[in-house]
């Protein structure tokens, strides 16, 4: 998977531009909304990793009513991913699919996240937990590389992987690590844009981030009309 071959040389300037600015976009999506969900309710929305242990410490400690609530988180991030692959139907990441849909639905799902943040706090993180998933499942591999962009598990083992091959000699496409790099960058960038936005102006954070998404779920749309894809 990470040795040189023909198909670096196959990956149009405009389809990598594509892939990684996108890519490095919705990493921000994911760390800004992350981080708002840790400021204001203390809580994470866009991995479940975590979210899994606390849950079973919580039900360890016979505090249920938390653990189902965390229960509920998971559960909305794995429903996110359902519909993904079902608007989307294929985990490779190639342009003209519908990402304009799930990027659309996840910005209606950051909404009611907003919406409902204030009365019903645990609501909106499955809200949020939800578009998560969508995001996350909507691209999953690209080009034999694997993309996450909901969490930096993943991302911070292939680039550690992958700098241990350049030390012991092995090659490997330069832009495979350069998109995970930019990855990570782009999700830490979006969690201290996140923070500070969330202090500011509070659960208006989120309005931002669903206004944000729908905009660039409704210009791929409309560019996808134009252009339907060749599945």
């Amino acid at each position: 998977m990470y040795t040189t071959d023909k198909t670096v040389h196959t990956i149009g300037p405009v389809r990598l531009t594509f892939a990684t600015l996108g890519g490095a976009w919705l990493a921000m999506v994911a760390g800004y909304v992350d981080a708002v969900f840790f400021k204001l309710a203390g809580t994470a929305v866009t991995h479940v990793t975590g979210n899994a242990a606390l849950l079973s410490s919580d039900a360890a400690a016979s505090n249920f009513d938390q653990a189902a609530r965390l229960g509920a988180i998971i559960g909305a991030f794995v429903l996110g991913a359902v519909c993904s692959g079902l608007i989307v139907g294929s985990p490779s990441l190639r342009s003209g699919r519908r990402y304009g849909v799930v990027l659309m639905l996840e910005g209606l799902l950051l909404a009611a996240s907003a919406y409902t943040f204030e009365t019903l706090p645990w609501t909106a993180a499955s809200f949020a937990a939800a578009a998560a998933g969508l995001q996350n499942a909507m691209a999953s591999t690209y080009m034999g590389l694997i993309v996450r962009t909901t969490h930096l598990t993943g991302i911070a083992t292939d680039i550690g992987f992958l700098i241990g091959c350049a030390m012991r000699g092995r090659r490997f496409k330069p832009w495979h690590l350069g998109l995970l790099v930019l990855l990570a960058i782009g999700f830490v960038a979006g969690a201290v844009i996140g923070a500070l936005v969330a202090a500011e102006i509070g659960a208006g954070a989120i309005w931002i981030v669903s206004g944000n998404v729908l905009t660039f779920g409704a210009a791929y749309f409309a560019w996808r009309v134009r252009r339907p894809a060749k599945l």
